[in-house]
């Protein structure tokens, strides 16, 4: 009778038959344990629901009240509009590139010292050990009234939790492991102080690559101007998601700057909007495509239309890190460079960790964000990216590149990088 009623919920293959052997050998303890697990999923689809009236609230504030966009799209804009998934550009924006963790670490402490309204931290873990002066500067903050929020989506230590909350700062984690049924969980990195400031970055630092046995290539971006207000209104709706409360906004003055640049970010609801836009950036290539990634598990999609561009005589590069702390899909990872080695793309193993995502196009875009390039992540996590159109940020990415080159090794083709990882013992 159970098994009917699974079968009737139109649940997975595998949850059905997992079900299905738990009642064989379990019954009444069986059915209980069932009855729990659909009373969590059944609020967990609620708090989806409440999101997603929550959503349309926000965008209706968006269309009426925040933002009033002065950039024409012309005929030059037109492509970029559309690889970014016609998502709102913006022009009166300033980025400044940051290449090292310690260097972002300062930058951050600096901007969260003259924090004087709200801050919001929304990270998927971070190491307890190197977040102490971090964690004072929020705990000194939130004392002074300043509205601290930090919101993740893993694990962190429950001294580190107890510690935040005890000095005011309002802790909430984003999303609660159900025993059946997608989960929904956030991968985003990012901070935003004051709706003024915004760093898009990795704070997922664990204690073996602060050991100083690996190299690191890491980047970080700081963000200014008008696209830092719509990473802030992702966080309000984040937060609201997490805590189930609903949060009133206003957005700050608008700043003018010098060094203009178009951004357009994109913010990853559940649906595929990142492998869509990597789609519509793949296939508008004409020239390059280089990608330089913590990850490299693509869909069929992005895999097929990689090969396209190889054998449509596009240069492809890609870089993937010889150390990873995802063991279990680190072969994966490697594999399907491997072959996109053997169709002729130019693929580098980077002796180390890579900390960023980036992927440039023909010299001219550079997409950046905390996505993971993952069969799995693409589809059921919340993710970011903003698409940058600068000269600076194109030809920042293109030479770390280059430079990081140096510390890698190139897969020619199959047999040959099985010598190699022989000779270098290379093997984890």
């Amino acid at each position: 009778m159970m098994s009917i009623m699974i079968i009737f919920e139109r649940d997975k293959p595998k949850n059905i038959i997992l079900w299905s052997i738990i009642f064989l050998f379990t019954s009444v303890v069986g059915y209980i344990i069932y009855i729990i697990s659909r009373t969590i999923f059944c609020k967990k689809k609620k708090s989806l629901k409440i999101k997603q009236e929550e959503d349309e609230i926000y965008l209706n504030l968006i269309d009426k009240e925040i933002f009033k966009n002065d950039v024409k799209t012309s005929d030059d804009l037109y492509v970029f509009n559309n690889m970014a998934y016609d998502a709102k550009l913006t022009s009166n924006n300033n980025i400044e590139l940051i290449n090292s963790y310690a260097k972002f670490k300062d930058n951050l402490i600096k901007e969260l010292q003259s924090a004087e309204k709200y801050i919001i931290f929304e990270v998927v873990y971070v190491n307890s050990k190197d977040f102490d002066r971090i964690k004072s500067i929020l705990i000194s903050k939130a004392s002074a009234n300043v509205n601290v929020k930090f919101v993740y989506d893993s694990i962190i230590s429950p001294k580190l939790r107890k510690e935040l909350k005890k000095g005011g700062v309002k802790v909430y984690r984003f999303s609660k492991h159900n025993t059946i049924g997608k989960v929904y969980s956030n991968k985003r990195n990012f901070v935003v102080i004051d709706g003024r400031v915004a760093f898009m970055c990795n704070l997922n630092v664990r204690s073996r690559e602060l050991s100083g046995k690996f190299d690191i290539a890491d980047t970080i971006i700081k963000f200014k101007g008008d696209v830092v207000q719509e990473l802030d209104i992702t966080a309000h709706q984040d937060v609201i998601s997490a805590s189930g409360k609903y949060l009133d906004y206003k957005a700050p003055p608008k700043e003018a700057f010098a060094n203009e640049c178009n951004i357009q970010y994109i913010s990853n609801e559940i649906d595929t909007d990142i492998e869509l836009l990597l789609i519509k950036a793949i296939c508008m290539a004409k020239k390059s495509i280089q990608l330089q990634l913590e990850q490299f598990i693509p869909t069929e999609s992005i895999m097929s239309l990689l090969k396209f561009a190889i054998n449509s005589n596009i240069d492809v590069r890609l870089m993937v890190p010889l150390k990873t702390n995802m063991h279990s899909k680190y072969y994966a990872s490697r594999a399907y460079a491997k072959e996109l080695a053997l169709f002729g793309a130019n693929v580098y193993l980077y002796d180390g960790f890579i900390k960023f995502n980036a992927v440039t196009i023909d010299g001219k875009y550079v997409i950046f964000g905390s996505f993971i390039l993952d069969r799995e992540h693409i589809s059921t996590a919340l993710q970011n990216a903003v698409v940058i159109e600068d000269e600076r940020a194109v030809n920042y990415f293109n030479k770390t590149f280059d430079e990081d080159i140096e510390n890698s090794y190139r897969i020619s083709n199959a047999k040959l990088m099985l010598l190699r990882e022989k000779f270098f013992k290379n093997f984890v």
